[in-house]
């Protein structure tokens, strides 16, 4: 089937090529401003290029130093060699140990790198034989064997001067790299590090002493000026400044001073565990031309690019602008929760797609919010009118009984008071069937519920009421004050004496609080963990829980019911709404 769909150049196609000509406007002028600073910042440039590079000829040395000190600890930290260099039995136990695995222990350790290198043991027990290389003395070591070690008793270093002055022991950090002996003279360095008895975690005593000798030259060998640009130097400097290496070696042994002149730069790096330095000097001129030939070509670019610029980035902004503009417009409708906006498009390239799409979007969240609103509506009225259905008989049971007996012995004007109150209360909670009713409603309703119960208990039942003016004009789910107020009557009170209970109501930043106080007899932890929380076959608390349960459906899981109490100390309820009116919670 023949593909009719219509060819187009990709929207981030035409996005990247007006980036990128908006974006060299700036640039281009920013070039041409900067024009008077050009060179000293390419010099810079450079210069922080260059010091990269020496930082990598530097990794490499310090890989190579590294790699000395790995070979050290497989000696440093042998626990068996350990014990051998200690076993002092003359004879043939000494020859054994020395023969299967100290020997053995110092070949496998110079075979671990593949550096030119000598090991020369010095060992504070005089029961193992000396070992003597093939080297004869004033003859450079490494000059005669590439890898090879040496076995001393340390009585041959115990009156040099780099000896006495190494530092005291640290465990697994005492190391130190220098030119002891005549390794100056043959162009060696030296890692000199303890041999230390392990097992003995105090102290750590010294049982032998190591040098491993490695050419300077083997280990700088890496600085290749090259990397640097022609006609630059790269030296390696000792703490005298001197040159211990040169990428020209007829410059080794002199001063770096010497080459250091107002026509050079001069760079350098700290070689991190050796008492030396890197240090490149670079021709001054080398890094001129290169800037001098930049800032040439950028003048040219801003005066040829400019013009161009200038008016594709005016054409190409208002082109997508105004696509773009019409996309942003319709989704911020929808953030404000407007879905009956539709917009469109001539042709078929990707913004054709993205409306359509956003159309159909708009369409379908229109649907949906209605149905989901709708739904979730009716599913709260229901439970709240299954909620509310099943507290007010529990109340008119106990009323009508009531009732019932003042009529039995006669009492007609108790009768009589209680009915009218009776009455005022279902006028309240009935509330021509609406969920919501005033505070000030929910107030007198409580008022007549207490005078019911007043009726009942006469002067041993008192009701005292502090109410802030300015919470009774919002609006609360009715009956959520009669449940508690009943409890404490019912619960809290053995029926001696005289039971308080104070009603509270206060405004509290945007929330309205009531606060239910008896001086009853209280309740303890577990009694409050049952009531919001009960078990199977435990029926605690379910007045409670209804109202906490209404509150939660109609306002939201941040408010409810809170509880304190303490066993003889009476219980504070408090019932925490957000202060709101009908018209504001049906417009949210």
């Amino acid at each position: 089937m023949e593909d009719t769909r219509k060819r187009y150049i990709p929207f981030g196609y035409k996005l990247l090529i007006s980036y990128i000509l908006i974006c060299l406007v700036p640039i281009i002028a920013i070039g041409l401003f900067s024009y008077t600073t050009f060179m000293s910042s390419m010099k810079e440039q450079k210069r922080d290029n260059m010091m990269e590079t020496l930082q990598q000829i530097g990794d490499n040395v310090a890989f190579k130093l590294d790699d000395i000190r790995r070979i050290s600890d497989l000696l440093y930290n042998d626990d068996t060699l350990a014990r051998d260099i200690q076993n002092y039995n003359m004879g043939w136990d000494s020859y054994e140990s020395t023969v299967r695995y100290v020997i053995p222990k110092f070949q496998s350790t110079i075979n671990a790198t593949g550096q030119e290198i000598q090991l020369t043991v010095y060992m504070n027990n005089p029961a193992f034989p000396e070992i003597y290389g093939k080297s004869e003395q004033q003859i450079d070591p490494l000059g005669v064997q590439k890898r090879s070690f040496e076995m001393y008793n340390i009585s041959r270093i115990e009156n040099e001067d780099w000896y006495k002055r190494f530092p005291e022991e640290q465990y697994g950090k005492t190391m130190l790299w220098q030119q002891v002996g005549d390794d100056r003279e043959h162009g060696n360095i030296s890692f000199l590090r303890r041999l230390v008895d392990s097992s003995d975690p105090f102290t750590h005593s010294q049982i032998g002493f190591i040098r491993i000798t490695t050419k300077i030259a083997g280990i700088f060998q890496s600085l290749d000026y090259r990397k640097l640009g022609t006609g630059t130097l790269v030296f390696a400097i000792d703490a005298r400044d001197r040159i211990a290496y040169s990428s020209e070696d007829t410059l080794i042994h002199r001063n770096l001073v010497d080459y250091a002149s107002d026509n050079k730069m001069v760079i350098s790096q700290e070689l991190p565990g050796i008492n030396m330095k890197l240090a490149a000097v670079i021709p001054i001129e080398l890094l001129e031309n290169n800037a001098k030939r930049l800032a040439n070509w950028t003048v040219l670019v801003c005066l040829i690019s400019i013009s161009v610029c200038a008016i594709a980035s005016i054409f190409i902004s208002r082109v997508f602008s105004k696509r773009i503009g019409k996309v942003v417009s319709l989704l911020r409708m929808f953030q404000e929760g407007e879905f009956d906006k539709r917009i469109r498009y001539k042709g078929g390239d990707e913004f054709t797609f993205i409306a359509s799409g956003l159309n159909q979007l708009g369409e379908h969240m229109n649907r949906l919010i209605k149905e989901t609103y709708l739904t979730k509506i009716e599913k709260q009225e229901l439970e709240l009118e299954s909620l509310q259905a099943q507290i007010n008989p529990h109340f008119l049971y106990n009323t009508l009984s009531s009732i019932s007996r003042l009529a039995k012995f006669g009492e007609l004007e108790k009768l009589q008071s209680m009915v009218m109150e009776l009455s005022k209360f279902y006028r309240y909670s009935l509330n021509n069937g609406e969920t919501l009713i005033s505070v000030a409603k929910e107030l007198e309703q409580i008022k007549a519920y207490i005078e019911i119960q007043k009726i009942k208990y006469t002067d041993r039942l008192v009701a005292e009421f502090e109410v802030d003016p300015s919470v009774l004009a919002y609006d609360t789910v009715k009956l959520i004050l009669q449940p508690f107020v009943e409890n404490a009557i019912e619960h809290g009170w053995s029926g001696e004496g005289i039971i308080r209970i104070g009603i509270h109501a206060v405004m509290d930043g945007g929330h309205i609080v009531f606060r239910i106080i008896d001086d009853g007899s209280g309740m303890s932890e577990d009694t409050m963990v049952q009531i919001f929380k009960p078990n199977d076959g435990v029926y605690l608390g379910y007045g409670i829980r209804n109202v906490e349960q209404r509150i939660r459906l109609y306002f939201g899981n941040e408010y409810g019911v809170s509880i304190r109490s303490k066993i003889g100390g009476g219980t504070e309820i408090t019932i925490t709404i957000p202060a709101t009116t009908r018209q504001r919670i049906n417009s949210d």
